[in-house]
């Protein structure tokens, strides 16, 4: 089973654009060195390594870890786009047999390009290939430049979400095999991505996103549009050498038009590859809409972040408006004392660029992580309720290669609807073992 796609972001656009993290033609701080895919600018805050075997006018950089071809003068750069992330998990522990079980299978599997023409438009086209079927995930192209001293991004094309700080970052960013239950469950119904336009602000301690999107370019909606608003700004009111605090916040507003749809609000406790972990809701029959908002707090500190993010989506019935509440606490520590990869122009994760991989003698980058988060569905006569708390490891060998492994504990509770004869007990809880073998280019 592949990640939703707009989990399978290969970068922070806002980078990625989004998905992905990222940074934009402007120079980030110490602490905030990663930029995302489609910024392969001049600018870009890791020393280009340059290539004197490439051709007169045209030079090979490593930006963010990965090769780009620069040909200049003209300010026009190439980058391939790729990864393949493969999961193996077994679950354990819970009272419902058929959860107890073993999977394996590729999470993400991309390919792509990125790239600027005479420094100021950008483009990115990424396919993600998963079940006998590929589907478009970015393709967009834009403008980007400075006005009056601040960063400015305009673009259109299937863009994907500035929500949540993990719901921003892409895929092969995120310090857990799982995006949070805040990225994962108070979204938009399209999923994490759209097709439309999108505008970013990014001042020296702050960005402020905007979009107005429809379906997804691969929509399997042909019945009903969609029109969806999404806002997020953050602010780094500490910003300094070894030191970051980051406060943000965001909203969405999606209407479809032509019809209403049938919704499901369920949500994975433990790992994707798991279908008998799925915390269950009724169908959601004649939504014409849906709305969301979520607040984050965190920072940096040396080698050591902590993120706190809470949302909560509200679904438009005729005659009730269910709504799913979702918080997340998590932490990290770089054992090897190396600065957090978070992103301080577009206030999301990034993949942190190596620079003592495993394979020239170095140890790499080794990091601990640990999360908590629940989530809550209610609605009138109707309450749901999972929680997980997760420990894991990342061993980034070099900017291009990741070995991960998690362990969550989690609890989920469905309401007594859910459950019967031959479905399992009304509450259970169980324990996920992750191993994650990651290669992003």
């Amino acid at each position: 089973m592949a990640f939703p796609s707009w989990f399978c972001a290969s970068l922070l656009l806002n980078t990625p654009i989004p998905s992905p993290p990222a940074t934009s033609s402007h120079t980030l701080d110490a602490a905030a060195t990663v930029a995302p895919v489609d910024e392969v600018s001049d600018n870009s805050p890791v020393a280009p390594k340059q290539t004197p075997a490439t051709a007169p006018g045209t030079r090979l950089e490593w930006r963010n870890g990965s090769p780009a071809l620069v040909f200049s003068p003209g300010g026009t750069t190439f980058r391939p786009l790729a990864q393949l992330i493969v999961d193996a998990e077994t679950t354990s522990g819970a009272r419902e047999a058929t959860r107890n079980r073993s999977d394996r299978g590729v999470r993400a599997a991309h390919l792509g390009f990125a790239g600027t023409v005479a420094n100021h438009l950008v483009y990115q086209l990424e396919t993600e290939f998963a079940s006998g079927s590929a589907d478009v995930l970015w393709a967009y192209v834009g403008w980007r430049g400075t006005v009056a001293g601040i960063g400015v991004d305009m673009l259109a094309g299937n863009l994907q979400n500035d929500r949540s700080v993990e719901g921003s970052s892409g895929g092969e960013a995120l310090p857990f095999a799982e995006p949070n239950f805040v990225a994962s469950a108070i979204a938009p119904d399209r999923g994490g991505f759209g097709f439309g336009a999108q505008s970013r602000l990014i001042g020296n301690r702050w960005h402020a996103s905007f979009a107005v999107t429809g379906n997804d370019i691969d929509a399997n909606h042909p019945q009903t549009g969609n029109r969806t608003l999404l806002a997020r700004a953050h602010w780094n009111p500490v910003k300094r050498e070894g030191a970051i605090l980051h406060v943000g916040a965001w909203t969405f507003d999606e209407k479809f038009t032509g019809g209403t749809r049938t919704l499901g609000a369920d949500t994975n406790v433990a790992h994707g590859l798991n279908l008998r972990t799925v915390l269950p809701s009724l169908p959601l029959i004649g939504a014409t809409g849906d709305r969301g908002a979520g607040v984050e707090a965190g920072g940096v500190l040396g080698s050591v972040w902590v993120m706190g993010e809470v949302g909560r989506r509200v679904i438009d019935l005729p005659r009730v408006e269910p709504h799913i509440t979702a918080k997340s606490l998590s932490a990290g520590w770089f054992l090897t004392g190396d600065a957090p990869p978070y992103a301080a122009a577009t206030g999301g994760f990034g993949r942190p660029i190596v620079h003592r991989t495993v394979f020239q003698g170095g140890s790499g980058q080794v990091e601990l992580t640990a999360r908590y988060e629940g989530i809550r569905f209610t609605m009138p006569g109707f309450r749901n309720t999972g929680s997980s708390v997760t420990g894991g490891v990342n061993w980034y060998l070099s900017s291009q290669m990741r070995l991960m492994g998690n362990v969550s504990a989690w609890r989920m509770a469905p309401d007594q609807r859910m459950t019967g004869p031959g479905t399992g007990p009304d509450t259970d809880h169980g324990t996920t073992f992750v191993l994650r073998v990651q290669f992003v280019l």
